[in-house]
């Protein structure tokens, strides 16, 4: 673990507990926008098409290969993950998804084998509001938990070198499309599983959430929702450390996209990233195939 980095993110919590806290006693915010201290006037809402650029198929079975065991398994992962960290550029990687210990378990692994510092907003919101998360959601309702987390999101996009994991069962600011400002200069990773993938497919109205996922970088569906052994946590971190080198060949471009992003302050003009000008509406967008504003495109 990076002893810079874990310094500087613990510095960073401390500042979220103040805005945890009183996000708590604002839930009608949720309503506003995706968080304290946004709410411009119209909200940007990045195309799903263009957002979730790769899919793959992750098994929570082995991590081996071939006659390897777990050591081998993790040596080659972090070989694996060496391969990509300068590409990387020392953007976080993200977790979402309903399996909250899924995030946990592979998140760490792929941390380990990056030299990344494994945090945990549901830990973290728990820490900053001295609150269980039951807690919260019996004083202020599910909008304080999910404003709570929300407010950590705000606090993390400054760091760099750190995989985080997030709520799972639908319940967290991942889960809202609103609450994504923060998460899109990220590398987001989707742990699916193919049990939920076939229920949402027969009733897509079910599980609400999965539209809020689609906004991640990648998809992966596992085999099972849940990470019993670090063998499987590895193996699954090895498909994830695959799918961020297929981004990464896709768009050389986009690690620094991010970072410029993350820069910017998280204005929510993902993909579509403004000059630093932008007075954060539509109105005043410029379309980069003309350099003309939205409203003139056309003309």
């Amino acid at each position: 673990m990076s002893t810079v980095a874990s310094t500087s993110a613990t510095s960073s919590l401390a500042r979220a507990a103040s805005l945890a806290s009183r996000a708590r006693r604002a839930p009608a915010l949720l309503r506003a926008g995706p968080g304290p201290g946004r709410g411009r006037r119209r909200r940007l809402r990045p195309d799903r098409a263009a957002a979730t650029t790769t899919s793959a198929s992750a098994s929570a079975t082995s991590s081996s290969d071939g006659e390897g065991g777990p050591s081998d398994a993790s040596k080659t992962l972090r070989l694996k993950a060496e391969a990509i960290a300068k590409d990387l550029k020392g953007v976080t990687v993200t977790f979402v998804g309903d399996s909250e210990g899924a995030n946990d378990a592979v998140g760490r692994a792929l941390a380990s084998a990056l030299g990344y510092v494994p945090l945990s907003t549901p830990d973290l919101v728990e820490k900053i509001t001295g609150q269980t998360r039951a807690e919260i959601v019996e004083s202020d309702g599910e909008g304080g938990l999910v404003i709570a987390e929300n407010a950590v999101f705000e606090q993390l996009s400054t760091q760099l070198r750190c995989v985080i994991s997030t709520s799972g069962g639908g319940k967290g600011a991942s889960a809202r499309g609103a609450c994504w400002d923060y998460l899109f200069g990220h590398f987001v990773i989707w742990l699916d599983d193919v049990d939920a993938a076939a229920a949402a497919a027969a009733d897509p109205a079910a599980a609400p959430q999965r539209e809020a996922y689609e906004f991640a970088d990648a998809h992966l569906v596992m085999s099972t929702s849940e990470v019993k052994t670090q063998e499987e946590a590895i193996g699954i971190a090895s498909q994830v450390v695959a799918a961020l080198g297929e981004l990464l060949a896709g768009d050389e471009q986009l690690a620094g996209k991010k970072t410029f992003y993350n820069k910017m302050g998280c204005r929510g003009d993902w993909p579509t990233l403004q000059p630093p000008g932008w007075d954060g509406t539509k109105e005043g967008m410029v379309d980069p195939a003309t350099g003309k504003p939205y409203r003139d495109a056309a003309a």
